[in-house]
């Protein structure tokens, strides 16, 4: 995050956990679950692109829905179909145009005549779907990309019927848009429900956010995540620190405000009846354990001293260990 912040610093995500929110105290909690600290009382961006911290949140949030709704949807005897939709790239593509193209597509294809009528062909009834947007940057450049959870009304039909639906709209899609015609086989691809399964158990869950030493292979390319991984550790064999952090910016900025999950209307209602929708500023408002115990308040001056010698992460981690070792750092800390 204090990379983020570097390459940001005029964005929310450079205020991020170390502004005081509005007339709110600063406070050190203990998950009784968990074991984990965490601080409340401090602005939240929210952003799920720019920000690891907020964006880990919200992803395990989202996880743990996306695993509910497919469950419930086989409970209903829902056909689940894991479809991944690409497009050709290349070292000098415009992200931002490329984006934008890709809107366009998305939109082109839920509207497309001939998919209508090759669905009733097919005698397929969709209910809905759940799509999800990524990127990697490698050496062919940006590669966005969508995969959606397509649910059918049978259980029956297979995916390479989805397959033959798809793989035909979302190539007249991208023609439409103006971009590069996908490849006919890697374009679109379709694989049953136990790779949707697979999928969800670990959404939004990256090599480069939760291990410090591990590095995706140059045929996947770098996530976002890995691009700041590159910048502060200054090692790493894919990309110097420099052009890392300029493409950080860059994607922080073409991604600003898009939506990372979409669920198509009526479906999470359907799915997930239950379950009141939160936005995602509000999942990272929202404490970490509502059964979490108070360690620590501290003054605002306190604060200063913490952020002065850049303690946030020691604090946290002495919570961890106990409330007297909370205190004796906080006391070294704070002390001048």
């Amino acid at each position: 995050q204090a990379t983020a912040r570097s390459i940001l610093p005029k964005s929310r995500t450079a205020k991020c956990l170390r502004l005081r929110a509005h007339k709110q105290d600063i406070t050190v909690w203990k998950s009784k679950e968990h074991g984990t600290a965490s601080y409340a009382g401090l602005q939240t961006c929210g952003s799920v692109w720019s920000c690891p911290v907020c964006a880990a949140k919200i992803a395990e949030r989202r996880r743990v829905e996306l695993k509910e709704a497919v469950k419930n949807a086989m409970n209903q005897r829902l056909g689940v179909h894991f479809v991944t939709l690409t497009v050709p790239h290349g070292i000098g593509d415009d992200l931002h145009d490329t984006l934008a193209r890709l809107s366009v597509a998305l939109k082109s294809m839920s509207c497309d005549g001939t998919f209508r009528r090759r669905k009733k062909q097919c005698e397929v009834e969709i209910v809905g779907f759940i799509r999800a947007q990524e990127v990697t940057y490698g050496n062919n450049g940006w590669h966005p990309h969508f995969h959606l959870i397509v649910l059918t009304k049978e259980s029956t039909c297979g995916s390479s019927v989805i397959q033959y639906l798809y793989s035909g709209a979302w190539k007249r899609a991208c023609v439409k848009a103006g971009l590069p015609e996908p490849h006919p086989e890697h374009g679109c691809t379709v694989q049953d429900g136990r790779f949707a399964a697979l999928y969800v158990s670990k959404w939004g869950i990256e090599d480069e956010m939760t291990k410090s030493q591990a590095k995706r292979g140059k045929r996947h390319g770098l996530t976002p995540w890995g691009l700041l991984r590159a910048v502060l550790d200054g090692n790493a064999p894919e990309i110097a620190p420099e052009p890392a952090a300029a493409l950080f910016r860059l994607y922080a900025h073409a991604f600003k405000g898009r939506r990372q999950l979409h669920w198509s209307v009526g479906l999470r209602a359907k799915l997930l009846p239950e379950q009141v929708e939160l936005s995602d500023q509000q999942i990272v408002e929202r404490p970490d354990d509502e059964r979490a115990v108070l360690l620590a308040e501290l003054s605002p001056d306190d604060w200063k001293a913490i952020r002065r010698v850049h303690g946030q992460a020691a604090v946290l981690e002495a919570a961890e260990r106990g409330k007297d070792e909370l205190a004796a750092v906080l006391y070294t800390l704070t002390a001048s």
